[in-house]
């Protein structure tokens, strides 16, 4: 197993002011400074992460990006923090009038960085919304060998956007917040990714040729685009000091195990909300009924569900079922409703949800006076960029640090609380991490600090008392919610299965900063047989797993019987109940999705195959890819069929078109 960073560097050479170089190492890794230039090189092993690195930053659009610094000085201790026990190497030096600190603070298992900049005059202030602590410009083999590829995580997931996975010698798009580069064949991986989310929006920018190298590398503090939703720059940061978010590298031998090291260190950063119990199962009006959900409505797919799914397995570890209301539930209910809801639904041994748009103003009337406000229009909550709303999706964004914007969302989180609801879908969540000209609270100048305050306003309130499950959200921070939907909405047929299934390939490790993932509703209707069995199944091996069908009286029978049929299979809901967020067993190809994915428990191994052609197909599976013996024979059952399979050296099996096979593998 290859050694990852070590805990803790010896200086073996020591400085004298001549040596050309300055170098921190242990067993072959090394961290080596350029006296002259402050230019650092990072191995580890015989893995280079970082060559001739230096510091960037700037102010919209006038950047630093020095040759060298000037007036070099490098220092080393150790240090001890949540992330553990590390040796700090600093490294500062001098560009016009600003001096800039990198401090690379080796960890066991990785490598953090952050950026420092100051003005050298002591008494003055610095603006800055742009901190590259990474800025790698010379080329240098990732690995000794082709078939590299560049991970790009998107901002969130909105527009129904796609984790991409590009070979090295294409066009790697912008990736936010983290990425990994990895060889297809051994999965040997870097990820690059920034652990804090309380400042910036972090970008990480590489370019690569065929030949296994990478020729530059750039991870930065301030990133804006078209994919972060703003219409402007990134907000500026102003003090004596500013610096940019902690960037970490890991070097790993399996790049699933370095994109799960990254979540759980961006958890100890920010540890997850207190857990609301077990992996929830339920039903969300927003699938079919929509704007056609009414009380009467709502009340019977509770008792269907009640009377004909959780008898067979459709409900969480505690027997619960969520029935959660979507949005147009304030048009279908009258006021004194909601408590009989609340009623029905936990005579029935479930719990009541229902949704809410806290940033948003679907009003569509900025005139308004606020109810809870009434000094205050809703034109006053606006976020603006140069003067002028900012929409998207149809709505306008609210400013979280409104108190206004802030009275809304207490009174109506307040009222679901008297109510008796137990979850909520909150959603649209990204409109308050939008960039604005200003905020009402002027200490508050980046959507990052915006959208915190706005979401620790929301976690006040709620204490605890309530699920929060984000819908349209950016993936981080990730520290205020239970849950979140891992892609944008997804429905009935095979491409939404493949659709959410592209977000479950690159993104299953989300669920180690959140409690679980979600895969929105599952929708029967309008489809086959096995795009039905897809659709169930890429919702069981994600997360939150709600069907979405009019299961009240008046809704389609066939979509009903086949919810009966699949919805009641008991192997696949022990599965779900068993598991988390399923890993691919091998990289998605582009904007596509996996179509192996790889859980277990305590007694099983489960692998989800799935075929998303209109063709049937023959797959096989090498058993050493999900880390099982070649020499060994293993009973399994495939799940939706019940039938029995012994294995040996591979999983071969037939799939006919649009559909999925599910293996249960007992442990040897």
């Amino acid at each position: 197993m290859r050694k990852q960073i070590i805990a803790s560097l010896i200086l073996t050479i020591p400085f004298f002011g001549f040596s050309a170089e300055k170098n921190f190492s242990h067993n072959g890794r090394q961290l080596t400074v350029d006296n002259v230039t402050g230019a650092v090189t990072i191995v580890a092993d015989s893995d280079t992460l970082v060559k001739g690195n230096l510091p960037v930053w700037g102010l919209d659009g006038e950047v630093r990006r020095p040759d060298a610094l000037q007036k070099v000085k490098i220092s080393s201790r150790n240090i001890s923090d949540v992330h553990g026990d590390a040796l700090r190497v600093s490294v500062a030096g001098v560009h016009g009038n600003e001096k800039a600190t990198v401090d690379y603070d080796i960890y066991p298992d990785f490598l953090l960085t952050r950026l420092s900049v100051e003005p050298i005059n002591k008494k003055e202030n610095l603006t800055l919304n742009y901190l590259a602590p990474i800025s790698t410009r010379q080329s240098y083999h990732f690995t000794d060998r082709t078939g590299n590829y560049a991970l790009s995580v998107p901002y969130d997931n909105d527009a129904w956007v796609r984790y991409t996975t590009t070979a090295f010698g294409d066009t790697i798009p912008m990736a936010y917040e983290v990425a990994a580069l990895f060889n297809a064949d051994t999965r040997h991986g870097l990820i690059v990714g920034s652990v804090e989310h309380d400042v910036w929006k972090t970008g990480i920018k590489t370019t690569t040729d065929g030949n296994a190298s990478i020729t530059s590398l750039e991870a930065f503090a301030g990133v804006t685009s078209e994919l972060t939703r703003d219409r402007r720059s990134h907000g500026h940061v102003s003090g004596n000091v500013v610096k940019s978010s902690r960037v970490i590298l890991i070097s790993t031998d399996d790049w699933r195990d370095g994109m799960e090291l990254f979540a759980d260190q961006c958890a100890v950063f920010a540890p997850a909300v207190p857990s609301k119990g077990p992996r929830p199962f339920g039903w969300n009006s927003w699938g079919k009924m929509q704007t056609k959900l009414t009380y009467q409505k709502a009340l019977e797919v509770s008792d269907f569900i009640h009377k004909n799914l959780s008898n067979k397995g459709f409900k969480d570890a505690e027997g619960k079922v969520c029935i959660n209301l979507d949005a147009f539930w304030d048009f279908g209910f009258k006021h004194h409703q909601h408590r009989e809801f609340v009623a029905h639904c936990k005579a029935n041994g479930q719990m009541a949800g229902i949704y809410f748009c806290p940033f948003t103003d679907w009003s569509g009337n900025p005139e308004s006076v606020i109810r809870e406000a009434p000094e205050y229009k809703m034109k006053d909550l606006y976020i603006r960029v140069n003067g002028e709303p900012v929409k998207f999706d149809g709505a306008p964004a609210l400013d979280p640090t409104h108190p206004a914007t802030k009275a809304r969302i207490k009174r109506q989180l307040e009222q679901f609380i008297e109510w008796g609801y137990e979850y909520v879908k909150i959603d649209f969540m990204a409109h308050g991490a939008y960039e604005s000209d200003k905020y009402f609270d002027s200490s508050i100048t980046t959507g990052t600090q915006a959208y915190n305050h706005g979401m620790a306003y929301i976690d006040s309130i709620v204490d605890n008392r309530m699920w929060i499950n984000l819908s349209i959200a950016p993936l981080f921070p990730a520290n205020y919610a239970h849950s979140r939907r891992i892609s944008c909405d997804a429905w009935n047929k095979v491409k939404d299965t493949e659709y959410v299934l592209n977000a479950l390939s690159s993104g299953w490790w989300l669920d180690r900063v959140y409690h679980y993932n979600d895969a929105d509703h599952v929708v029967y209707e309008g489809a086959t047989d096995g795009e039905n069995r897809m659709r169930i199944t890429s919702s069981a091996i994600t997360g939150v797993y709600f069907l979405g069908d009019d299961l009240s009286k008046t809704g389609d029978r066939g979509a009903k019987a086949r919810a009966i049929k699949n919805t009641g299979n008991r192997a696949i809901n022990a599965m779900a109940r068993s598991c988390k967020s399923f890993r691919p067993v091998e990289y998605a190809v582009g904007t596509a999705a996996a179509n192996m994915f790889v859980n277990s428990d305590d007694r099983f191994i489960y692998v989800a195959i799935f075929n998303f052609s209109e063709q049937a197909v023959e797959k096989t599976l090498p058993l050493r890819r999900i880390g099982l013996s070649e020499a060994t024979d293993y009973r399994a059952v495939e799940l939706w069929s019940g039938d029995s399979h012994k294995l040996r050296g591979t999983i071969t099996t037939h799939i006919a078109p649009l559909d999925v096979k599910v293996f249960r593998i007992r442990k040897k």
